[in-house]
């Protein structure tokens, strides 16, 4: 029988949550005969809607990386093309190992170069490539 790794506690806290009270709120406070309490009603339910939409633009990147990386690694791609075809909302551009978090190590070797791809524009993977586009290492540091 499988068992789910996931913990749903602090996903249910972070985004089901803020989420359901806030539209609640906001629902109940047409009901609500004194302006005061509906006015009052109706705000905190609008602050709860905030904090859930600032908490699916801070962690989409990182679960958008965390879905591209279950697709590429499976299929273990050799070359920039390969890794490509499984990437989509990325900006990417060449960047010394000393910018990277988890590639920092890396002494880059005759030929070789380091392209940072920014998955949903914040979630750093670096590659380095040979001269031929042939992968040499992933670093996701968006971890």
């Amino acid at each position: 029988m499988p068992t789910s790794s996931i913990n749903w506690l602090p996903i249910l806290i972070v985004f089901v949550a803020p989420f359901a009270i806030g539209v609640t709120m906001v629902l109940v406070s047409f009901r609500l005969r004194k302006n005061w309490i509906r006015w009052t009603t109706r705000a905190t339910g609008l602050f709860f809607l905030c904090g859930f939409l600032a908490a699916v633009v801070s962690n989409a990147p990182y679960l958008w990386a965390r879905h591209l990386e279950a697709r590429w690694q499976p299929a273990d791609p050799k070359t920039k093309v390969e890794l490509e075809s499984f990437l989509s909302l990325y900006s990417q551009r060449d960047i010394q190992p000393s910018e990277s978090d988890w590639g920092s190590h890396h002494q880059l070797q005759s030929g070789e170069r380091m392209t940072q791809y920014l998955l949903l524009w914040n979630a750093p993977l670096e590659v380095v490539y040979t001269s031929s586009n042939t992968i040499v290492e992933i670093h996701t540091s968006y971890e």
